[in-house]
């Protein structure tokens, strides 16, 4: 937090440091401390905390230095009237002689001055000096004084009391640029201040000053120099940076400066991206004309660097980056313990460090854009924009504006600014096609001039725009195939599949299904009983990954499996109950492949199904067999290799 310092001489006006310290507070709040300091009762290095030193007059700056390191945080306090205590003065007739009355010669001047600021010019303000002798102005009946009304000589018949002064806008205003407060809470409580103090002229004061203030500060924030001229092309405001770079000053004209290149930078029409070169450095100069009811009033010059180009595109990127355009996750993301999957990371992990185009390959749902962000986020560019977007999802027409970009008016419709394409949108960085084995040839024919040149056109220009990108595409289609069948370019395929990865589909990840739908549902995963658990290692799982995390949903939800999955166990797995004998030979085989469904039903990785279980299951199919034949049973079917017999909760469980 801030602390201002109000700075004294000694105790004596206490009434004057209680206001002023009043003011502050009431605009300032809680943002700032603010300490009253008496120089008669302060030794150097007791004010050292203080971040700003306000004092009354100019005169005390100087002093100052015995107390604290730099002259550059004391500030001289101006102060004004409470507009409330001015009316009277304001009815007092033109042309009215009227003594003005403080407590010390430089205070009283100090008062006067602020008295003309507050537009009081029809009255003749008089300082009162006693030292230059009270014979000069007894012809005076009145007086205005801030509080001082025992300092009014005798012969004054009228005093108006204006009471301490208050601090002003532009003190406000200034305090707020040294110590960088300017926040809303701040400006509505000076807004507030003022209009109780000095009404709307105040507030439009402010409303001014602030206005000039933040164009200031934007054009010397701004990474180029910056010129604005008048009508005949004398500057009348330039930035630091321009300063700086072209050396300008009032004693040195832009005419002369500019004399060998005037011609360039000041023909009559406006234009943009203009090369100009100054004492050996290249510049893109733009000009725009200002027009005041239709009138030329002036020009704007606008001189960018190359060094100033790719620090704004550096800063582009960086917003870019805030829009969302960054990849979100990492290799750690991608959950798998199955050998397939772990020899695809490792192999992503390798061309990561790359920059070779990579063509992923996989069907629906096995993760193409995880893993596509992952090798952004394990690359060298992973500071920079990771851009996406699925070719398969947009029409031809608006794809090809989106990734190349375009012109103001390039077509019907164009936006009236132009739009910049998702190829520079990702300079530096990453762009990932998705699904590409959808888009259209004829754009295909674009893409392969864009990876071979490594530049890119906006439609409707003739500006080719270099660029330093890394590509990643991908797709669940058969490209090779779509070569043959001439739907896809051999030329792009090949230059696509520089290096190729091949994602498993969930069905070729052994040991991967109930390990990920594990972690979507967490300790809700305990639920599932040993005959969902053997349907789910069963299922095919077309959507891969995406329908398994459906089915992770369905089940948070609902405590079952999806019925789709169900369905397709059923159809697929004959019902024990229907089997039926017609022999004793075929009712023993009816009984072992009864025995073997339970069994399969209710093996998992961790538990099978006990004797007694399955007694009990072959009880509610009609078949009633004792507890010796079904152990002597089970022991053959362990002998065969068809089962394991473990003890406890393992149980029998079905061998692969």
């Amino acid at each position: 937090m801030k602390t201002i310092y109000i700075v004294f001489n000694d105790r004596e006006k206490e009434s004057t440091w209680k206001a002023l310290y009043e003011d502050l507070r009431t605009v300032f709040e809680d943002f700032i401390k603010v300490k009253i300091c008496f120089l008669s009762e302060t030794q150097p290095g007791d004010i050292s905390d203080g971040d700003l030193f306000l004092v009354l007059y100019k005169e005390r700056v100087h002093p100052m230095k015995e107390y604290i390191s730099s002259l550059d945080k004391v500030m001289v306090l101006t102060r004004t009237f409470a507009r409330k205590y001015l009316d009277e003065v304001y009815a007092i007739p033109a042309g009215t002689d009227v003594l003005v009355v403080n407590d010390s010669d430089e205070s009283t001047i100090q008062t006067t001055n602020s008295l003309y600021e507050l537009g009081l010019n029809h009255l003749n303000l008089i300082p009162y000096i006693p030292s230059a002798g009270a014979e000069r102005y007894q012809h005076i009946t009145m007086a205005i004084t801030p509080d001082e009304e025992d300092s009014v000589p005798p012969f004054v018949s009228q005093i108006i009391n204006v009471h301490d002064r208050c601090i002003d806008t532009n003190t406000f205003i200034t305090i707020i640029n040294k110590l960088n407060l300017n926040n809303s809470q701040v400006t509505g409580n000076l807004l507030t201040y003022i209009q109780q103090t000095t009404g709307d002229t105040g507030k439009h004061y402010i409303t001014e000053s602030l206005k000039n203030e933040l164009l200031k500060k934007n054009l010397q924030e701004l990474q180029e120099s910056i010129i604005i001229t008048d009508s005949t092309f004398a500057a009348v405001y330039y930035n630091d940076k321009a300063e700086i770079t072209f050396g300008l000053s009032p004693e040195a004209p832009l005419n002369l400066i500019f004399e060998s290149i005037s011609g360039e930078l000041f023909p009559p029409e406006d234009y943009e991206n203009k090369l100009v070169t100054f004492l050996g450095v290249n510049y893109i100069v733009t000009k725009s004309t200002v027009r005041i009811g239709g009138k030329v009033v002036g020009f704007s010059l606008r001189f960018s660097t190359e060094a100033d180009i790719k620090n704004m595109e550096s800063d582009l990127n960086k917003q870019l980056m805030k829009k969302g355009l960054v990849a979100k996750y990492h290799f750690d993301d991608i959950l798998c313990q199955s050998e397939p999957m772990q020899k695809s990371i490792a192999l992503a992990k390798k061309i990561a460090l790359t920059d070779y185009t990579i063509l992923i390959h996989g069907e629906s749902g096995t993760g193409k854009e995880l893993m596509a962000q992952s090798i952004h986020n394990f690359s060298a560019r992973k500071d920079k924009p990771f851009v996406a977007i699925n070719c398969a999802a947009l029409p031809e027409s608006l794809l090809e504006s989106e990734l190349f970009g375009y012109e103001k008016g390039a077509f019907t419709g164009a936006s009236p600014h132009g739009k910049i394409g998702l190829f520079e949108q990702a300079n530096h960085g990453t762009i990932f096609l998705d699904e590409i084995g959808d888009m259209s040839l004829n754009l295909q024919a674009r893409l392969l001039r864009v990876l071979q040149e490594k530049q890119v056109t906006r439609l409707g220009s003739d500006r080719v725009t270099n660029l330093d990108i890394r590509v990643l595409a991908a797709t669940n289609r058969d490209l090779a195939s779509a070569v043959q069948n001439r739907e896809f370019r051999e030329d792009l395929y090949y230059r696509l599949c520089n290096i190729p990865i091949k994602l498993p589909a969930l069905r070729e990840r052994n040991g991967d299904i109930l390990y990920i739908f594990r972690s979507f549902v967490e300790e809700k995963y305990e639920r599932l009983t040993a005959e969902e658990i053997q349907m789910m290692k069963t299922y095919t799982w077309p959507g891969n990954i995406r329908e398994l995390k459906n089915a992770a949903d369905y089940f948070l939800i609902l405590g079952e499996l999806p019925q789709t999955l169900l369905s397709y166990f059923q159809e697929t797995v004959p019902a024990p109950s229907s089997v039926k004998s017609d022999s004793p030979s075929d009712e023993k085989q009816d009984v072992e492949f009864l025995v073997l469904s339970i069994i399969a039903q209710h093996t998992s990785d961790s538990s099978g199904i006990g004797r007694v279980p399955i007694l009990h299951e072959l009880s509610r199919h009609g078949i009633h067999i004792s507890d010796d034949k079904l152990r002597k049973l089970l022991k053959q079917l362990e002998s065969q290799g068809r089962i394991t017999v473990g003890r406890g909760r393992t149980g029998c469980r079905i061998t692969s």
